[in-house]
């Protein structure tokens, strides 16, 4: 909740993929105000189903087993299976391919099982014995890619949880890659995605930064200096929305005024964007990241004194572009990825480098940290509770994730939990 609410601070749409609803969908009133104002979107990803699915294919085929490595009852799912299953649900296609059982039953696939499971609400936390930390730390790409084949060919215990979970965030991570729009990952599955993403941008940054500098005929030093983040502060958005749907008890109004309230954000973020997409030079962007940081600075003057301490960063990612490398050379591969890059021309490169989306990196342990502090806010507002024992077992659940995935800033470019908490 908290973090939909900062979205909608954020930006002006929040993209969704198709999913699975509960039965009381249409019921559920904040849903329902979302989709009036046209705020929530479906994405299409039908016209993205067959570039994401042999992106993934081709890369969870790199991730399997070794030929040498025993199969048995702990199997690993077949890469054209699983990017056969997630083809289909981009493409929104409900068809079947079952078989009748001996004994007449209709049974569904393996095929069928998965991209069921893909859209309905099964879900895991991410924290399973099979997981190797060494093995994780040194190329997570590789080794989730080859977690997710084995839980999903293992299926039972729960593993396919987990499969499915680690499934999500790779197809969520490459669709909004093909879409240009920042992805913006649930508590969940933040650490998983942070973990890829800051792989990337450790594996190919220098020689990245290199070809940048070329291509706009400066120096690295250059590019390091303005990929600087900037800070961001942000108000809490949940206590406002809560305190506002307390005195009266209009969710409606409550979404329109914490939008009323801070359009002046959207607009900062959204005219950055559209400066850099017509911009031609680093000069240029230079220019607009510090007229923007100029902005940036003016809005932290409008909270409370208590608000003005970063949450988290704007910064453009790094990331490994639709395109650049074919399908058959594994397109999730970043020292390939970065090889790949210094062929393409010049002018390709500038324009890329320039239109890259803004998105905003936040920590989500410091919104947990408040979360406490909204006990009896939540009930006022809504009747339901929370009490401290539940948000100190969620605490310590995500904790738990990030000492095994790593940090949880939301891009690469965001400083890490290390770097920003102080020393104990």
């Amino acid at each position: 909740m908290s973090t939909l609410l900062d979205a909608l601070l954020l930006y002006d749409k929040v993209h969704v993929l198709d999913a699975q609803l509960p039965s009381d969908a249409d019921d559920l009133a904040l849903r329902r105000v979302l989709l009036d104002r046209r705020i929530l979107q479906d994405v299409d990803t039908r016209p993205l189903s067959i570039d994401v699915s042999e992106e993934l294919t081709a890369f969870l085929r790199n991730a399997g087993p070794a030929p040498r490595e025993p199969r048995g009852q702990n199997e690993y799912a077949p890469a054209e299976e699983v990017g056969a299953s997630v083809r289909q649900l981009l493409d929104h296609d409900r068809s079947t391919y079952a078989s009748p059982s001996h004994g007449g039953i209709t049974r569904l696939g393996p095929r069928d099982h998965l991209r069921q499971a893909m859209h309905n609400e099964l879900e895991s936390g991410l924290i399973h014995a099979w997981i190797q930390t060494v093995a994780l730390r040194a190329d997570p790409l590789h080794t989730l890619g080859s977690q997710t084949l084995h839980c999903i060919g293992y299926w039972g215990s729960g593993a396919i949880d987990e499969g499915v979970s680690h499934l999500r965030t790779f197809i969520y991570w490459r669709a909004s890659a093909h879409l240009r729009i920042p992805f913006l990952p649930s508590l969940h599955r933040l650490p998983v995605y942070h973990l890829m993403t800051d792989h990337v941008r450790r594996s190919v940054q220098d020689r990245v930064y290199e070809v940048i500098a070329d291509a706009f005929h400066g120096s690295v030093g250059q590019v390091y200096e303005d990929e600087e983040p900037a800070p961001l502060y942000l108000p809490p958005a949940l206590a406002l929305f809560l305190d506002h749907l307390r005195r009266h008890k209009d969710i409606a109004a409550a979404v329109d005024n914490l939008r009323h309230q801070h359009r002046k954000l959207r607009r900062t973020l959204a005219e950055l964007q559209q400066t850099l997409q017509t911009g031609s030079t680093l000069g240029e962007m230079r220019a607009a990241r510090r007229r923007f940081n100029t902005a940036l600075e003016a809005l932290r003057t409008d909270l409370a004194p208590e608000d003005q301490t970063a949450v988290g960063t704007v910064d453009q990612l790094i990331d490994i572009v639709p395109g650049v490398v074919k399908v058959a050379a594994n397109p999730l591969d970043p020292v390939g990825y970065a090889e790949a890059l210094l062929a393409r021309p010049a002018d390709w490169i500038r324009s890329w480098w320039l239109r890259r989306p803004v998105s905003a990196a936040l920590r989500l342990s410091t919104r947990l940290d408040h979360l406490s502090n909204y006990e009896r806010l939540l009930e006022e507002a809504t009747g339901q509770s929370c009490d401290a024992a539940e948000v100190d077992a969620l605490r310590r659940r995500y904790g738990a994730t990030l000492d095994l995935y790593g940090g949880d800033s939301r891009l690469p470019g965001a400083p890490s939990r290390a770097a920003t908490e102080p020393p104990v």
